[in-house]
């Protein structure tokens, strides 16, 4: 088969992108009349990532059906790129909310997906566990830290998205604000000025690791404290709208996602961390190979490529997410990971949101 030979600059400078250019949904031009991916000058002055090329990974060749619960403004680009890499080679993506798909994979006799994308791992987990999903290779599963991985083996992260608080820049510097999750549901400066988005996946597994690492008696009161003495406000349209009321002043406190700082909400945003508790965790994007596959080897060389040093590169410039292979930096708009310290658990508990959830409804917080 033949392939377009790229060298590593050439690649990265065609999918290295920024999140202003993919928010807009346009491409820059480089040099000459190459389309690339967002605005090229964007991440000028970052070291060559380190980790495997594409161009050292295994050719891609047939058809692959991919369900994708991340959306299309954030990776269909970089989908493209890879399929245009291989002449042979074509890819159906189906985009979607990433419980719709897990519905369909379980409603389909046999599913037609060869990979499942995951915005969170507890969507791969389900899989797992019901039996959907094969174990991966050794040299995919160490092309990743052990923290960004399943266990088991049968799925690889892709990025990492860390929790965060957000606050209102005229209001506090991030020196006023506790590095304590729990701080934030007890001191009476946060009352009525703190907002966060109980509907979101994300807002879920938070509270799904809290169960973990502090107990599901401290999780309720820090549930119970939160919503009736800090009369903490709801979003009215999740971590958007969360990362909008924040900047606006509406409130100055908000409990987020940290990549909220990569749809630019404004000069008055920012965000900081706590450290070592639930309020720091991360959750994981990434990928697994399905059972029902026909072509499994090829399902995992594209799961692969997801973790090579252009696909990391362009997470880390576009969707501001932190990289899961060694080599690639996180982008400078990022707090470095040195800056603060998440918890050590299981990326496999957050499999059951049941228990966060029902502490949600005993509490009568809407979800």
């Amino acid at each position: 088969m033949d392939r377009r030979v790229v060298t590593r600059r050439t690649a990265l400078g065609a999918i290295g992108g920024s999140a202003i250019g993919l928010t807009a949904g346009c491409l820059g031009t480089a040099d000459g009349d190459e389309d690339v991916l967002g605005d090229p000058e964007y991440a000028e002055g970052r070291p060559d990532p380190g980790g495997v090329s594409m161009e050292e990974l295994p050719d891609l060749s047939g058809e692959l059906t991919v369900y994708s619960g991340r959306s299309e403004p954030r990776i269909g680009e970089l989908m493209e790129y890879i399929e245009s890499e291989y002449d042979d080679f074509s890819l159906e993506v189906r985009y979607d909310d990433t419980a719709d798909l897990v519905g369909a994979i379980e409603a389909e006799d046999e599913t037609p997906a060869d990979v499942f994308y995951g915005s969170e791992t507890q969507s791969m987990t389900d899989l797992k566990d019901d039996g959907y999903t094969v174990e991966l290779s050794e040299d995919v599963l160490d092309r990743v830290d052990e923290g960004s991985r399943d266990p088991d083996g049968h799925w690889i992260g892709f990025t990492r998205r860390y929790r965060a608080v957000a606050y209102n820049t005229e209001a506090y510097d991030a020196d006023d604000l506790p590095d304590d999750i729990f701080a934030y549901a007890e001191d009476d400066q946060f009352t009525g000025d703190i907002m966060w988005p109980p509907d979101q996946g994300s807002t879920q597994a938070f509270l799904t690791a809290m169960i973990a690492i502090h107990g599901e008696d401290e999780t309720r009161e820090w549930v119970e404290t939160l919503t009736e003495e800090q009369d903490a406000e709801i979003s009215p349209g999740g971590d958007s709208g969360l990362a909008q009321a924040v900047t606006d002043g509406e409130v100055s406190v908000g409990l987020t996602n940290h990549y909220t700082l990569a749809d630019g909400p404004g000069d008055a945003y920012d965000i900081t961390f706590t450290s070592g508790d639930a309020g720091a965790m991360y959750n994981a994007t990434g990928g697994t190979v399905m059972a029902d596959s026909d072509d499994q080897s090829t399902a995992e060389a594209f799961v692969e490529h997801l973790v090579s040093a252009e696909a990391q590169e362009y997470f880390a410039t576009t969707t501001w997410e932190y990289p899961t292979i060694d080599g690639v930096e996180p982008i400078e708009e990022v707090p470095a990971t040195d800056e603060f310290e998440p918890p050590e658990f299981d990326l496999n508990e957050l499999a059951d949101p049941e228990p966060a959830q029902e502490i949600l409804r005993d509490v009568g917080v809407p979800f």
